[in-house]
């Protein structure tokens, strides 16, 4: 009996021991792993490439770069953790990464798995992930395609492209562009400090926000629209549902529009500081104020369900008709 229960001890021990390698192996390990598991990979510098399967296991395999001190790879329960440890070099005083020679690695988990990655230099691929992803970069681009659940996709240094997503999707970018086909889901958040937006989506319920860089959004039907830039232009397609409520501003950028001919909305634009607007919709035009550089233009299509309300310093505002 005694035998038994130091038996089942070491069994639980060794589901939790760390599969461990070291700078510039090549790793090739295997754990079982839950189909709902919880995959946090946490990993410095190089490249990755994550892939959902229909096996019930995590798989990692590659190459552990030259500067790689520990490679853990354990279980515990639900959860599976990679982690990837560097060897610190210092530079002008303080740890610095980019000069770190990186891992290339591929990492096959459970596709219902909700998977966690944080990197500070890498690329990433993550691919046919259906639990959630939450992936944040520092310097790194990120490649994402057949994603479902809650994705969040954050690089400050880098690009993002994501194809065939599906639920809630927040994505943001300071320094690089962004492009995402979103084919299904309630909510799109979307923001980039310096670079370019361009999304397709069925979301009801789209934020978007840029400071120097161009936004471009074709939509289905809408509930609510929230885009603002300072220094770039806003291009909307869209259809409205009831209710649905649509601002859009900028300080210097072009905003643009387009919405089916039998649209039922009532309009508030205004264009202040040399500003102008341009309105194919209806036969409505803007009024110029009597004293200083300004225009706006009130008006209704249909019998009015919804509001667009678009403002802008010194751009131009342009309805268009679908």
């Amino acid at each position: 009996m005694r035998n038994m229960v130091i038996f089942k001890t070491w069994v639980s021990v060794i589901s939790m021991f760390s599969i461990m390698a070291f700078a510039g192996e090549k790793v090739d390990q295997t754990l079982d792993a839950a189909a709902d598991s919880i995959v946090q990979i946490e990993h410095t510098a190089g490249s990755a490439e994550i892939i959902g399967w229909d096996k019930e296991m995590v798989s990692v395999s590659g190459e552990l770069g030259d500067d790689t001190e520990e490679f853990i790879f354990k279980r515990n329960g639900k959860s599976i953790e990679i982690k990837i440890e560097v060897k610190q070099k210092k530079s002008w005083g303080a740890w610095n990464s980019s000069d770190v020679d990186g891992d290339k690695l591929v990492i096959y988990v459970p596709k219902g798995s909700r998977v966690e990655y944080n990197t500070t230099n890498a690329d990433l691929r993550i691919d046919n992930i259906l639990g959630s992803s939450d992936i944040e970069i520092v310097n790194g681009d990120i490649q994402a395609s057949n994603l479902a659940g809650r994705i969040q996709l954050e690089s400050v240094n880098g690009e993002i492209n994501a194809k065939g997503i599906q639920g809630d999707v927040y994505a943001q970018a300071v320094n690089g562009d962004i492009k995402i086909e979103h084919v299904s889901g309630k909510l799109i958040q979307v923001g980039s400090v310096n670079g370019d937006i361009r999304v397709t989506t069925k979301a009801e319920d789209i934020a978007v926000e840029t400071v120097n860089g161009d936004i471009e959004f074709e939509m289905a039907q809408v509930a609510s629209v929230d885009a603002q830039t300072v220094n770039g232009d806003i291009d909307l397609s869209m259809a409205l549902r009831s209710g649905a409520v649509v601002k859009a501003n900028s300080v210097g950028g072009k905003i643009t529009l387009s919405l089916p001919v039998d649209t039922a909305a009532k309009f508030d634009l205004e264009a202040h500081a040399g500003g102008s607007i341009r309105n194919t919709l209806s036969d409505d035009k803007a009024q110029e104020a009597k004293y200083g550089p300004r225009e706006w233009l009130e008006f209704t299509t249909g019998e009015p369900n919804a509001t667009v309300d678009v403002t802008t310093v010194h751009g131009r505002i342009v309805i268009a008709k679908k």
